[in-house]
């Protein structure tokens, strides 16, 4: 599901959500800035893919893992059961790799073999798309939130507790000196918070806010996406150069 622009793709919002009437909107604001910088169709893996992932939003034929299951594949979607700390792939196997909302939910101890893995499998291109460290304070305040007012726990946010969000400089760090880093603002950090609340607490549908586009990545957000290429692969950098 897919409309082709100049720039990359615009995801179809109306087709989406005719798919998945409920799908919440934090799903689609997270993977546009992915959607608009992935320039070919062809070897796409993304790892964590959850219950609507790339394969839907890109109506493409790719690849996917995840340690459990898909309840609905996508059209052209073919799946793999596996931990993204040992893919079962050859070196530069595909074109772009793409993780997103899956770097935190890891043991810190992890992480760097995770992002190690992500660029081993990639011919030269990984897009690796989490909260940071910063977004922790706003983290807490709807995780307390949600505690008063309704009995209730997020059970990612829980686990984004207990296991910490990375910093960029460990995301940074991680990465080898052959490739290039580029980092891409994702998410207001007051939109997510609003879609939280309205979503978790008051349990009202927030569809508008997946039609705001590139205004709700304006400001201090609640994502970055680590955009990651390699020396040979690069190209002009769409965001800040690490």
């Amino acid at each position: 599901m897919h409309v082709p622009s100049r720039k990359g793709r615009v995801m179809d919002v109306r087709g989406i959500y005719a798919e998945f009437p409920t799908l919440d909107p934090d799903v689609l604001l997270r993977y546009r800035r992915i959607v608009e910088q992935i320039p070919f169709r062809a070897g796409i893996l993304e790892i964590g893919r959850g219950d609507v992932g790339l394969a839907h939003l890109l109506g493409a034929p790719m690849v996917t893992c995840d340690i459990r299951p898909v309840a609905r594949p996508a059209a052209g979607e073919s799946f793999v059961r596996a931990s993204g700390n040992q893919l079962p792939f050859r070196d530069a196997s595909f074109d772009a790799v793409v993780a997103v909302d899956v770097v935190e939910h890891l043991p810190k101890d992890r992480r760097p073999f995770f992002v190690r893995e992500t660029l081993r499998v990639s011919r030269g291109l990984v897009f690796l798309a989490c909260p940071t460290a910063r977004s922790e304070r706003a983290e807490a305040v709807h995780r307390k939130l949600l505690g008063v007012v309704r009995g209730e726990e997020n059970p990612w946010l829980e686990e984004h507790s207990q296991r910490g969000l990375p910093t960029e400089k460990e995301i940074v760090g991680s990465i080898p000196a052959d490739w290039h880093v580029d980092r891409l603002p994702s998410v207001n950090l007051l939109a997510w918070s609003l879609n939280r609340f309205l979503v978790d607490v008051v349990h009202i549908s927030t569809r508008p806010l997946a039609w705001l586009g590139s205004v709700v990545d304006i400001g201090q957000t609640y994502r970055t996406v680590f955009v990651l290429r390699r020396s040979s692969f690069a190209t002009a950098s769409p965001g800040k150069r690490g």
